[in-house]
């Protein structure tokens, strides 16, 4: 269907589904699996834990999946109940059945998400795309997000870099498969590219078509306009952008902020340091309820 997210043949998902739901497994504890109906498509949700309290939302980086929060769910789900989502029109459990075209169907999906799992509210952690998706969600919904979490957020608190633009291009179709892989360690500080969370990153670009919009850019009257707290954290040796000039905006224009660089991490922060993001994700959710 013109618009949505698909897979390129049946084959390329049967074996990427293989290898996340081999990858969902490895994960601890046992999670409660949903597929909720949304306008814009089912969306995959998991949740660990029933602790009270405000809830966690965990939002991945585009293509990476619930997955790549495997370092951190099982100390936030200690503390917190934790619901990680896979977001819809990228590759994972989620099924997209309409375009999603602005960041206004961005928010409203995820709305129908939490009326449907019946969160009230909750504490949003983001990674790259999905720190665009909790930005978005704290602008159209504040009443919804009780702290956001903004770790190393795309196109948010500065431009993506035009050397990340250029280099996104190896991703295309038709691209020798060595280009893109090369990029995509280079934008994660080069980790073990045979790890399987690499791996299914690098299967998912491959063999799904994404027909998302860009991110929409943070401006200044956005930034200034949210209302709920948020941490900024951000990889001192990140490539998708300047972090010094995305920490300078974070700090003078949003209102109601804590804003860090991390000097050795990369925008791969939430799994190069783990344990560190687990205790301030914990931290700040705890100042306020």
């Amino acid at each position: 269907m013109s618009g949505v997210g698909h897979f390129t043949n049946a084959q390329a998902q049967a074996t990427y589904l293989s290898l996340y739901d081999a990858t969902i497994a490895a994960i601890p504890g046992s999670p409660d699996v949903r597929d909720v109906p949304t306008t814009y498509g089912q969306v995959r949700v998991y949740r660990w834990g029933s602790a009270s309290g405000t809830p966690f939302v965990l939002l991945h980086g585009r293509g990476a999946t619930t997955a790549m929060w495997e370092p951190n769910i099982p100390a936030l789900a200690a503390e917190r109940t934790v619901y990680a989502i896979d977001s819809l029109g990228e590759p994972g459990r989620s099924i997209q059945t309409l375009p999603i075209r602005t960041s206004a169907d961005q928010a409203a999906w995820l709305t129908e998400v939490l009326d449907f799992v019946g969160i009230e509210q909750a504490h949003f952690a983001g990674v790259s795309g999905g720190g665009w998706l909790t930005f978005n969600q704290a602008l159209h919904t504040p009443d919804r997000v009780a702290t956001a979490a903004l770790i190393e957020p795309a196109n948010v608190l500065a431009r993506f870099s035009p050397k990340f633009l250029l280099g996104g291009l190896s991703l295309l179709p038709g691209v020798p498969q060595r280009y893109g892989d090369r990029f995509l360690a280079w934008v994660s500080g080069n980790p073990d590219m045979t790890q399987p969370i690499a791996q299914l990153l690098t299967t998912g670009i491959r063999n799904y078509r994404m027909a998302l919009p860009m991110p929409a850019y943070g401006t200044d009257p956005l930034l200034r306009s949210l209302q709920v707290p948020v941490l900024a954290l951000l990889g001192g040796r990140t490539v998708p952008h300047n972090p010094h000039e995305a920490a300078r905006r974070a700090q003078t224009l949003i209102p109601n902020n804590q804003t860090e660089i991390w000097p050795e991490a990369t925008h791969a922060l939430s799994g190069e340091f783990p344990d560190q993001l687990n205790e301030r994700l914990l931290r700040f959710a705890s100042h306020v309820a």
